[in-house]
Protein backbone atom coordinates (compact mmCIF):
# COMPACT_ATOMS: atom_id res chain seq x y z
CA UNK A 1 0.00 0.00 0.00
CA UNK A 2 2.86 2.38 0.85
CA UNK A 3 4.34 1.76 -2.59
CA UNK A 4 1.06 2.69 -4.27
CA UNK A 5 1.22 6.07 -2.51
CA UNK A 6 4.83 7.03 -3.10
CA UNK A 7 5.60 5.42 -6.48
CA UNK A 8 3.18 7.54 -8.58
CA UNK A 9 4.62 10.67 -6.97
CA UNK A 10 8.18 9.52 -7.71
CA UNK A 11 7.15 8.67 -11.28
CA UNK A 12 5.80 12.16 -11.95
CA UNK A 13 8.91 13.77 -10.43
CA UNK A 14 11.06 11.43 -12.55
CA UNK A 15 9.09 12.49 -15.62
CA UNK A 16 9.91 16.14 -14.92
CA UNK A 17 13.56 15.23 -14.36
CA UNK A 18 13.81 13.36 -17.66
CA UNK A 19 12.03 16.12 -19.58
CA UNK A 20 14.44 18.71 -18.20
CA UNK A 21 17.53 16.51 -18.52
CA UNK A 22 16.72 15.76 -22.16
CA UNK A 23 16.05 19.45 -22.79
CA UNK A 24 12.44 18.75 -23.76
CA UNK A 25 11.61 21.14 -20.93
CA UNK A 26 14.04 24.07 -20.85
CA UNK A 27 15.17 25.77 -17.65
CA UNK A 28 13.05 28.80 -18.60
CA UNK A 29 9.97 26.64 -19.19
CA UNK A 30 10.49 24.85 -15.87
CA UNK A 31 10.81 28.22 -14.17
CA UNK A 32 7.48 29.18 -15.77
CA UNK A 33 5.89 26.02 -14.32
CA UNK A 34 7.23 26.91 -10.88
CA UNK A 35 5.90 30.43 -11.28
CA UNK A 36 2.45 29.13 -12.26
CA UNK A 37 2.39 26.87 -9.20
CA UNK A 38 3.51 29.49 -6.68
CA UNK A 39 1.60 32.46 -8.12
CA UNK A 40 -1.67 30.89 -9.29
CA UNK A 41 -2.40 27.19 -8.75
CA UNK A 42 -1.06 26.71 -5.20
CA UNK A 43 -2.62 29.94 -3.86
CA UNK A 44 -5.98 28.83 -5.30
CA UNK A 45 -5.62 25.38 -3.71
CA UNK A 46 -4.55 26.70 -0.32
CA UNK A 47 -7.04 29.57 -0.14
CA UNK A 48 -9.99 27.32 -0.97
CA UNK A 49 -9.03 24.52 1.40
CA UNK A 50 -8.28 26.82 4.32
CA UNK A 51 -11.42 28.88 3.64
CA UNK A 52 -13.73 25.84 3.69
CA UNK A 53 -12.00 23.86 6.46
CA UNK A 54 -14.31 23.54 9.44
CA UNK A 55 -12.18 24.49 12.42
CA UNK A 56 -12.93 22.32 15.47
CA UNK A 57 -14.87 23.85 18.35
CA UNK A 58 -11.86 23.35 20.60
CA UNK A 59 -8.69 25.17 19.53
CA UNK A 60 -6.24 22.44 18.43
CA UNK A 61 -3.30 23.67 20.50
CA UNK A 62 -1.88 20.16 20.80
CA UNK A 63 -1.73 19.79 17.01
CA UNK A 64 -0.11 23.18 16.45
CA UNK A 65 2.35 22.88 19.34
CA UNK A 66 3.37 19.35 18.33
CA UNK A 67 4.31 20.56 14.89
CA UNK A 68 5.50 24.14 15.37
CA UNK A 69 7.48 23.70 18.59
CA UNK A 70 9.49 20.90 17.02
CA UNK A 71 9.89 22.81 13.74
CA UNK A 72 11.31 25.92 15.43
CA UNK A 73 13.41 23.85 17.85
CA UNK A 74 14.99 22.06 14.87
CA UNK A 75 15.66 25.39 13.17
CA UNK A 76 17.28 26.86 16.30
CA UNK A 77 19.37 23.76 17.01
CA UNK A 78 20.51 23.48 13.39
CA UNK A 79 21.56 27.15 13.32
CA UNK A 80 23.44 26.79 16.62
CA UNK A 81 25.27 23.65 15.49
CA UNK A 82 26.07 25.22 12.12
CA UNK A 83 27.72 28.13 13.93
CA UNK A 84 29.91 25.63 15.80
CA UNK A 85 30.60 23.13 13.01
CA UNK A 86 30.84 25.63 10.14
CA UNK A 87 32.64 28.63 11.67
CA UNK A 88 33.66 29.84 8.21
CA UNK A 89 30.00 30.44 7.30
CA UNK A 90 28.37 33.81 7.82
CA UNK A 91 25.44 34.27 10.17
CA UNK A 92 23.11 34.56 7.18
CA UNK A 93 24.42 31.28 5.72
CA UNK A 94 23.80 29.52 9.04
CA UNK A 95 20.23 30.84 9.03
CA UNK A 96 19.72 29.32 5.58
CA UNK A 97 21.06 26.01 6.89
CA UNK A 98 18.64 26.14 9.83
CA UNK A 99 15.74 27.18 7.62
CA UNK A 100 16.35 24.33 5.18
CA UNK A 101 16.67 21.91 8.10
CA UNK A 102 13.11 22.62 9.24
CA UNK A 103 11.07 23.94 6.29
CA UNK A 104 8.97 21.20 4.67
CA UNK A 105 7.96 20.97 1.04
CA UNK A 106 4.29 21.18 1.99
CA UNK A 107 2.69 22.32 -1.27
CA UNK A 108 4.51 20.24 -3.87
CA UNK A 109 4.88 17.02 -1.87
CA UNK A 110 3.10 17.28 1.46
CA UNK A 111 -0.43 17.79 0.18
CA UNK A 112 -0.41 15.12 -2.56
CA UNK A 113 1.33 12.44 -0.51
CA UNK A 114 -0.72 12.93 2.67
CA UNK A 115 -4.10 13.15 0.95
CA UNK A 116 -3.26 10.17 -1.26
CA UNK A 117 -2.14 8.17 1.76
CA UNK A 118 -4.88 8.97 4.26
CA UNK A 119 -7.70 10.41 2.13
CA UNK A 120 -9.97 13.34 2.93
CA UNK A 121 -9.98 12.45 6.62
CA UNK A 122 -6.46 13.91 6.85
CA UNK A 123 -7.53 17.23 5.31
CA UNK A 124 -8.58 18.74 8.66
CA UNK A 125 -5.28 18.35 10.54
CA UNK A 126 -3.30 19.00 7.35
CA UNK A 127 -4.88 22.34 6.52
CA UNK A 128 -5.10 23.39 10.15
CA UNK A 129 -1.30 23.23 10.18
CA UNK A 130 -0.83 24.66 6.68
CA UNK A 131 -3.04 27.64 7.52
CA UNK A 132 -0.16 29.14 9.50
CA UNK A 133 2.87 27.10 8.39
CA UNK A 134 4.24 29.27 5.62
CA UNK A 135 3.47 32.54 7.35
CA UNK A 136 5.18 31.54 10.60
CA UNK A 137 8.34 29.93 9.27
CA UNK A 138 8.88 32.24 6.31
CA UNK A 139 8.40 35.38 8.40
CA UNK A 140 10.84 33.94 10.95
CA UNK A 141 13.36 33.16 8.21
CA UNK A 142 13.10 36.64 6.70
CA UNK A 143 13.38 38.28 10.13
CA UNK A 144 16.54 36.29 10.94
CA UNK A 145 18.02 37.03 7.50
CA UNK A 146 17.34 40.74 7.95
CA UNK A 147 18.94 40.66 11.40
CA UNK A 148 22.08 38.95 10.07
CA UNK A 149 22.38 41.04 6.91
CA UNK A 150 24.67 44.05 6.79
CA UNK A 151 21.76 46.30 5.85
CA UNK A 152 19.80 45.65 9.03
CA UNK A 153 20.82 48.02 11.79
CA UNK A 154 18.30 46.96 14.43
CA UNK A 155 15.53 44.58 15.35
CA UNK A 156 13.05 47.34 14.57
CA UNK A 157 14.57 47.74 11.12
CA UNK A 158 14.29 44.00 10.51
CA UNK A 159 10.64 44.02 11.57
CA UNK A 160 9.86 46.92 9.27
CA UNK A 161 11.19 44.92 6.31
CA UNK A 162 8.84 42.00 6.98
CA UNK A 163 5.54 43.25 5.50
CA UNK A 164 7.03 44.05 2.10
CA UNK A 165 8.91 40.74 1.94
CA UNK A 166 5.84 38.70 2.93
CA UNK A 167 3.49 40.56 0.60
CA UNK A 168 5.56 39.32 -2.35
CA UNK A 169 4.74 35.69 -1.50
CA UNK A 170 1.39 34.79 -3.11
CA UNK A 171 1.16 31.51 -1.20
CA UNK A 172 1.40 33.30 2.15
CA UNK A 173 -1.12 35.95 1.10
CA UNK A 174 -3.53 33.20 -0.02
CA UNK A 175 -3.17 31.37 3.30
CA UNK A 176 -3.81 34.52 5.31
CA UNK A 177 -6.79 35.41 3.10
CA UNK A 178 -8.17 31.89 3.56
CA UNK A 179 -7.93 32.16 7.35
CA UNK A 180 -9.68 35.55 7.30
CA UNK A 181 -12.43 34.22 5.01
CA UNK A 182 -12.90 31.19 7.25
CA UNK A 183 -13.16 33.26 10.41
CA UNK A 184 -15.61 35.65 8.76
CA UNK A 185 -18.16 32.84 8.45
CA UNK A 186 -18.83 33.64 4.80
CA UNK A 187 -19.45 30.84 2.29
CA UNK A 188 -17.68 30.65 -1.04
CA UNK A 189 -20.13 31.22 -3.91
CA UNK A 190 -20.65 28.06 -5.93
CA UNK A 191 -19.03 29.41 -9.09
CA UNK A 192 -16.00 30.77 -7.20
CA UNK A 193 -15.61 27.52 -5.30
CA UNK A 194 -15.66 25.47 -8.51
CA UNK A 195 -13.21 27.87 -10.20
CA UNK A 196 -10.74 27.60 -7.32
CA UNK A 197 -11.22 23.82 -7.14
CA UNK A 198 -10.40 23.30 -10.83
CA UNK A 199 -7.45 25.69 -10.70
CA UNK A 200 -6.14 24.14 -7.49
CA UNK A 201 -6.24 20.64 -8.98
CA UNK A 202 -3.55 21.74 -11.43
CA UNK A 203 -1.17 22.59 -8.59
CA UNK A 204 -0.16 19.08 -7.59
CA UNK A 205 0.75 17.44 -10.94
CA UNK A 206 2.39 20.61 -12.28
CA UNK A 207 4.31 21.07 -9.03
CA UNK A 208 5.63 17.50 -9.13
CA UNK A 209 6.81 17.88 -12.73
CA UNK A 210 8.45 21.18 -11.78
CA UNK A 211 10.26 19.53 -8.86
CA UNK A 212 11.76 16.99 -11.25
CA UNK A 213 12.82 19.77 -13.61
CA UNK A 214 14.35 21.72 -10.75
CA UNK A 215 16.32 18.70 -9.52
CA UNK A 216 17.74 18.21 -13.02
CA UNK A 217 19.20 21.71 -12.89
CA UNK A 218 20.39 21.81 -9.28
CA UNK A 219 24.17 21.87 -8.69
CA UNK A 220 25.16 19.51 -5.88
CA UNK A 221 28.95 19.24 -5.92
CA UNK A 222 30.73 21.26 -3.28
CA UNK A 223 27.79 21.36 -0.87
CA UNK A 224 26.99 17.69 -0.36
CA UNK A 225 28.22 17.64 3.25
CA UNK A 226 26.11 20.61 4.34
CA UNK A 227 23.14 19.28 2.36
CA UNK A 228 23.42 15.90 4.11
CA UNK A 229 23.55 17.69 7.47
CA UNK A 230 20.35 19.59 6.60
CA UNK A 231 18.66 16.45 5.28
CA UNK A 232 19.42 14.56 8.51
CA UNK A 233 17.58 17.20 10.51
CA UNK A 234 14.75 17.44 8.00
CA UNK A 235 14.12 13.75 7.34
CA UNK A 236 15.10 12.09 10.62
CA UNK A 237 15.19 14.46 13.60
CA UNK A 238 12.13 16.62 12.87
CA UNK A 239 9.63 13.85 12.03
CA UNK A 240 10.94 11.57 14.77
CA UNK A 241 10.57 14.20 17.49
CA UNK A 242 7.23 15.37 16.06
CA UNK A 243 5.89 11.83 16.33
CA UNK A 244 7.07 11.49 19.94
CA UNK A 245 5.66 14.86 21.02
CA UNK A 246 2.33 14.37 19.24
CA UNK A 247 1.91 10.81 20.55
CA UNK A 248 3.22 10.99 24.09
CA UNK A 249 3.04 14.63 25.15
CA UNK A 250 -0.25 15.73 23.57
CA UNK A 251 -1.77 12.27 22.91
CA UNK A 252 -3.28 13.33 19.58
CA UNK A 253 -5.55 10.98 17.59
CA UNK A 254 -3.53 8.49 15.49
CA UNK A 255 -4.52 10.04 12.15
CA UNK A 256 -3.49 13.51 13.35
CA UNK A 257 -0.17 12.10 14.57
CA UNK A 258 0.42 10.41 11.22
CA UNK A 259 -0.52 13.54 9.26
CA UNK A 260 1.82 15.95 11.02
CA UNK A 261 4.62 13.38 11.27
CA UNK A 262 4.48 12.84 7.53
CA UNK A 263 4.31 16.61 6.98
CA UNK A 264 7.42 17.03 9.13
CA UNK A 265 9.11 14.23 7.15
CA UNK A 266 8.79 16.04 3.82
CA UNK A 267 12.02 17.11 2.06
CA UNK A 268 13.30 20.66 2.21
CA UNK A 269 10.97 23.17 0.55
CA UNK A 270 11.90 25.03 -2.64
CA UNK A 271 11.46 28.40 -0.91
CA UNK A 272 14.75 27.67 0.90
CA UNK A 273 16.59 28.21 -2.38
CA UNK A 274 14.55 31.33 -3.14
CA UNK A 275 15.39 32.81 0.27
CA UNK A 276 19.08 31.95 -0.18
CA UNK A 277 19.18 33.59 -3.61
CA UNK A 278 17.31 36.65 -2.36
CA UNK A 279 19.90 37.29 0.37
CA UNK A 280 22.85 35.74 -1.51
CA UNK A 281 23.63 33.45 1.40
CA UNK A 282 24.63 29.78 0.91
CA UNK A 283 22.71 29.34 -2.39
CA UNK A 284 24.70 26.19 -3.22
CA UNK A 285 23.87 24.54 0.10
CA UNK A 286 20.20 25.51 -0.25
CA UNK A 287 19.90 24.07 -3.76
CA UNK A 288 21.84 20.94 -2.86
CA UNK A 289 19.70 20.34 0.23
CA UNK A 290 16.57 20.29 -1.94
CA UNK A 291 18.01 17.56 -4.16
CA UNK A 292 19.64 15.50 -1.40
CA UNK A 293 16.59 15.62 0.89
CA UNK A 294 14.21 14.92 -2.00
CA UNK A 295 16.13 11.83 -3.11
CA UNK A 296 16.69 10.54 0.42
CA UNK A 297 13.15 11.49 1.33
CA UNK A 298 11.70 8.98 -1.09
CA UNK A 299 13.22 6.29 1.14
CA UNK A 300 12.39 7.82 4.53
CA UNK A 301 8.84 8.72 3.47
CA UNK A 302 8.32 5.14 2.31
CA UNK A 303 9.44 3.90 5.73
CA UNK A 304 7.01 6.26 7.49
CA UNK A 305 4.19 5.10 5.23
CA UNK A 306 4.98 1.49 6.13
CA UNK A 307 4.99 2.50 9.81
CA UNK A 308 1.55 4.11 9.44
CA UNK A 309 0.22 1.32 7.17
CA UNK A 310 -2.85 0.58 9.37
CA UNK A 311 -4.07 4.14 8.78
CA UNK A 312 -3.63 4.18 5.00
CA UNK A 313 -6.87 4.38 3.12
CA UNK A 314 -7.86 1.19 1.31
Amino acid sequence: MAASVILPVIAIIALGFVLAYRQVLSAEQNAALNKFVFLIAAPALLFRNVAITEFPDTTPWGLWLSYYLVMFACMALSIALARLLLPQNSGAACVIVGFGSSFSNTVMLGIPIILTAFGKAAALPLFLVLAFHGLLIFSTGILLMELTSTSASSFRGALSALPQALSNQAVLVALLAGVIWNVSGLHLPGMADRFLDILGQAAIPVALVAIGGTLANVPVRGSVGVAAYMAAFKLVVQPGVTYLVASYVFALPPLWVATITLLAAMPTGVLTSILAEQYRAAPGAASSSIMVSSLAGMVTLSLWLVFFAPLLRS
